[in-house]
């Protein structure tokens, strides 16, 4: 990267998490889950169909494709459990783990209240 203006500290998070993830990327080392995530995303292979969707529209950039299983991998690090790949996977092979359809509702209810 280069040099920038100066930046809003949400703004350095996210360029931080982004240049972490493309690290990582080339490491290839799996890495445990952040200690503040309550459901970490994870990926049915056996449904995951590869097309890239959830990759695309991950905004913290904690997923990309694995080019030799052909299906979509999480980064634990970069993943903040926002939900943006479960709701938009074609398929259903993207999942919060332990996070049951239930706790929707009162997650619903908290944020009116």
């Amino acid at each position: 990267r280069t040099c920038t203006s100066p930046r809003s500290f949400e703004e350095s998070i996210l360029t931080a998490k982004d240049i972490a993830g493309r690290a990582l990327i080339l490491i290839g080392k799996k890495q445990l889950p952040p200690p503040n995530a309550m459901y970490l995303a994870e990926v049915k292979e056996t449904l995951c169909m590869g097309c890239g969707i959830c990759v695309d529209v991950c905004p913290y950039s904690a997923r990309h494709i694995d080019e030799i299983k052909k299906v979509a991998v999480v980064h634990p690090s970069l993943c903040d459990s926002c939900g943006s790949c479960v709701a938009i996977c074609p398929n259903d092979a993207s999942y919060l783990r332990d996070f049951k359809s239930n706790q929707t509702i009162a997650a619903l209810d908290a944020l009116l209240t």
